[in-house]
């Protein structure tokens, strides 16, 4: 054997009783930490069956309660983290972990998450917001950034709004509150605007009183608030009538097909023709004689 075989071997007797004495040194941690552990596991899995106990009660006590849906929404996800942190800090607590530590640890984390979630920070403080002003609440018809749907949701970082054909949208909570929204659901009340053309030689004001007697007759326009049925303007090949409609914000889609296919029909059976778009041409005299 030369010096290099003898040299290995002594480095590697010395690394084997380095590693055997850091596993020993492991499993003496592992063993005298198992109590603790145990404990640990068990009020972790006490504490999430709590804390899922808790919520369910929470949410039917709100569902009970006087507060709107929104605010339910909101202050149910809130408490279900806070739950779920103080079983968290709980458990470390059983691990015998300082609470300085624990402190420390926390406000390090806070501050880490602060500077690289500065967006979704700003998305809870916009929640917050939707929840005191409330410019829309779950259920409200709006509209934001050109987009149009039901809000069925108002959650910590994200509004939820369903359009009408089926589609879903998330909103930040940031940009919802620094968006026009348009909240069809404010009043109960809604217009139906519609605009229908006649011919020039039909009668107007008989095409006037033929759409407010449809109007008056549909058991879904409102009976206290003034319709509007006006001449709108003369275009080149019709006369433009204004069909102005109230009705409640449900009725909105119902009334204006109704309003659409029952006004062309009673229309057609007057012979109060819709005119469509034409052009007249007039030839002079000496270019019809060579055409001719």
């Amino acid at each position: 054997m030369d010096a290099t075989d003898t040299v290995l071997g002594t480095a590697l007797t010395e690394e084997t009783a380095h590693v055997n004495d850091l596993m020993t040194r492991l499993g003496d941690w592992a063993i005298s930490k198992l109590p603790a552990l145990g404990g640990a596991l068990l009020v972790f899995v006490c504490g999430m069956v709590a804390v899922k106990l808790l919520k369910r009660l929470l949410h039917h006590t709100l569902e009970r309660s006087r507060l709107d849906r929104t605010a339910a929404s909101f202050l149910e996800q809130l408490i279900g983290v806070f739950l779920y942190l103080i079983v968290a800090i709980i458990v470390l607590s059983v691990l015998q972990v300082p609470m300085t530590s624990i402190i420390t640890v926390l406000g390090a984390m806070g501050l880490a998450i602060g500077l690289a979630l500065q967006n979704s920070l700003s998305n809870v403080a916009g929640g917050f917001l939707l929840l005191l002003s409330k410019p829309l609440k779950v259920g409200d018809f709006v509209k934001i950034e050109g987009v149009e749907g039901t809000v069925t949701a108002v959650g910590i970082l994200q509004t939820k709004v369903v359009r009408l054909d089926g589609t879903t949208v998330f909103f930040p909570n940031g940009k919802v509150t620094d968006a026009v929204i348009l909240n069809y659901n404010e009043t109960p009340a809604r217009r139906v605007d519609l605009r229908f053309g006649i011919r020039y030689e039909s009668d107007f004001e008989a095409a006037k009183t033929l759409i407010r007697g449809i109007i008056d007759k549909h058991p879904l326009t409102s009976k206290t608030q003034k319709h509007t049925v006006r001449v709108a303007a003369l275009e080149d090949s019709a006369v433009v009538l204004d069909v102005l409609v109230w009705t409640t914000h449900a009725d909105y889609w119902s009334v204006r097909y109704d309003m659409l296919e029952q006004i062309k029909t009673a229309l057609d059976a007057a012979g109060i023709g819709i005119p469509y778009p034409q052009l007249d041409v007039h030839l002079p005299a000496d270019i019809r004689k060579e055409t001719n």
